[in-house]
């Protein structure tokens, strides 16, 4: 599979990849006007305020030094430093406030246009994307970006606006010493540059192992069964040592590169502090220049005001490149199209299907491989045929492109005369009852479970009543009756609680709920028994009325309520009829017949 590194990269745009991250972003920057705008001007005026304190101290200085000073005169200057101080205070609280609440703002609208875009990819994206994988983007690298739009913005905005207005007081202090100052700057920059660009590559490789370590736990605490079944705790143990030792091995790397940053700013600080400490004290001595002790002061405290907006550059720019690495990993999911919806050509009009199923010479190839090769068959509304054949030959895929989770590559699928392909998405969807090979039950009650599939209801005497009728048509109502709880049975991840047949009842109970135009169940009676599931289909004949159903399954028993069956071989229709038909007729369906029937015998034979 091809590493989620690579896939950023290839979904980062050309140009540069901070600024375009910005572009990507402010759509929903946007959303929050009053909050950012609000922000930034608070901003502004906490950044002009903070430059008054070194003043007005420098000014103090200056008034003791020239027995100026008198008590009036003290506590006038402690009062205008502790209202500068308090009017600060209270401008960055809002700041904080508005700033930080907007990126969490924004964090919930990616993650619900994540969510949104997950539900409409195509299965097949599932199958190449582990889990774990995705997971990890939805939380790790989601976090880094709300960091982006909230802290960096708020950091980077406020150190802008106060080194300005701090060079901006330090010029009409002195302009000599403020050129010495900004010399260190070209220095700050290109060390920064260099760091952060590895800093960028590093991340990026510690988001990708993350995503290693993330997907391998998901998978043994999914597959925890099959772990402990085989006994390789041990080995698995060792597996996940190694991904952990890699992780950490990465992380050391990053840190390598991000620990310099923060020491070395300190020493150019040091360095700076000590040039002017020279250079100033001349100047107030007299030896080229005229400075105050309170001018000099004003200058060293307005100095030591940008030493922390300075070093917060290194912290600011690493969370930079962090959120800009973490967006593209997630822009390389919303990127990535989905096959599956609706076109220009879609028919806005239909609203309901009656179940007339035409397939017209479709074939479908996956993997450079004709998995079906020119089928063509009709149901008529309300008629029941089985489908069967060699595993591998074919019947799961028929019910993928009657949902419509694949296309053909060929020819056409059509209900009720439509093509598939134009039917809106819901309303397909909506209007078939889909019982799976694999039913996924969710971590909740039994009854919701069932009712997963409808609309939430103000009556739920109804509801109830209406659960429990379609728990009874599957066979299911007994089982439950004999739990504690009922149907408030909570059960655990994927159903765990309930053994194969009852989650396959369950989930043939959530497909008749829905009262859908077409049942489909695929192979959807392999976990249960020969009597439970004559019992089931007994049941289901009442529900199959007016419907189009088609069962899919290896046991010829399964089809005995059915008008016609379809018997697929490597891809091809290479039988069709009533079970009688092609019984009498003598082909592969009564091969079929004759292996299970003596299979039963043999079975029944003590």
């Amino acid at each position: 599979m091809e590493s989620s590194g690579r896939r950023a990269r290839e979904a980062s745009p050309e140009g540069n990849p901070v600024l375009q991250t910005f572009r990507d972003l402010s759509r929903y920057v946007r959303r929050y006007p009053r909050a950012y705008g609000l922000g930034i001007a608070l901003m502004v005026a906490f950044a002009f305020l903070s430059t008054f304190t070194p003043i007005v101290v420098g000014r103090a200085i200056d008034a003791f030094l020239s027995d100026r000073m008198t008590m009036t005169t003290v506590w006038g200057y402690i009062g205008a430093i502790l209202a500068i101080g308090l009017t600060a205070a209270s401008t960055m609280v809002i700041v904080r406030r508005s700033l930080l609440n907007a990126s969490w703002e924004i964090q919930f609208d990616i993650r619900h246009d994540l969510f949104t875009h997950f539900t409409s990819l195509d299965p097949s994206y599932y199958d190449d994307h582990r889990v774990g994988d995705l997971m990890a983007r939805l939380t790790a690298d989601l976090n880094a970006v709300r960091m982006l739009v909230g802290v960096a913005v708020m950091m980077g905005t406020n150190t802008s606006l106060v080194l300005l207005f701090t060079l901006y007081r330090m010029f009409q202090l002195d302009a000599g010493l403020s050129l010495l100052t900004l010399g260190i700057v070209p220095f700050i920059t290109f060390t920064f540059f260099f760091l952060l660009r590895v800093v960028h590559r590093r991340y990026e490789r510690v988001q990708e192992q993350f995503s290693n370590v993330s997907a391998m736990a998901q998978e043994n605490f999914s597959g925890i069964r099959v772990v402990k079944g085989f006994g390789i705790e041990d080995r698995e143990l060792g597996s996940f040592e190694r991904l952990n030792d890699e992780f950490i091995r990465r992380n050391l790397a990053l840190t390598k590169v991000e620990g310099p940053l923060f020491p070395l700013m300190e020493l150019m600080f040091g360095v700076t502090i000590s040039v002017l400490l020279l250079v100033g004290g001349r100047l107030v001595l007299g030896l080229g220049g005229d400075l105050t002790i309170g001018q000099f002061s004003s200058f060293v405290f307005l100095f030591e005001g940008i030493q922390w907006p300075l070093i917060a550059l290194g912290w600011i720019a690493n969370i930079l490149q962090r959120g800009t690495t973490s967006w593209h990993r997630l822009r390389a999911i919303l990127d990535v199209p989905s096959r599956i919806t609706d076109g220009p050509d879609t028919r806005a009009d239909v609203r309901t299907l009656h179940g007339d199923i035409e397939f017209r010479d479709v074939s479908l190839s996956l993997g450079g491989r004709r998995v079906l090769d020119r089928v063509s068959f009709r149901l008529r509304a309300g008629e029941a045929i089985g489908i069967t054949g060699r595993t591998g030959a074919g019947k799961t895929l028929v019910v993928k492109l009657i949902t419509r989770l694949i296309d053909p590559d060929e020819g056409a699928v059509l209900i009720d005369g439509i093509d598939v392909r134009r039917i809106p998405v819901a309303v397909l969807r909506r209007r078939i009852g889909l019982v799976p090979q694999e039913p996924f039950l969710f971590g909740d009650t039994i009854a919701e479970n069932i009712a997963y599939g409808i609309p939430e209801s103000d009556d739920t005497e109804a509801r109830e009543r209406r659960v429990r009728e379609v728990a009874r048509l599957a066979q299911l109502e007994g089982d439950v009756d004999g739990f504690p709880l009922g149907f408030a049975t909570p059960l655990g991840e994927r159903g765990v609680t309930l053994s194969g047949g009852q989650r396959q009842r369950t989930a043939i109970a959530r497909a008749i709920i829905r009262d859908p135009s077409v049942l489909i169940f695929d192979d959807a009676l392999s976990a249960v028994d020969t009597q439970t599931e004559a019992s089931i289909l007994e049941g289901l004949r009442r529900v199959q009325q007016g419907r189009t159903t088609i069962v899919v399954a290896h046991r010829v028993s399964a089809f005995q309520h059915c008008d016609r069956v379809l018997l697929f071989d490597d891809g091809r229709l290479v039988e069709s009829g009533t079970p009688e038909a092609l019984l009498a007729k003598g082909g592969y369906y009564a091969d079929i017949v004759r292996r299970q029937q003596l299979e039963e015998d043999l079975e029944a034979t003590p």
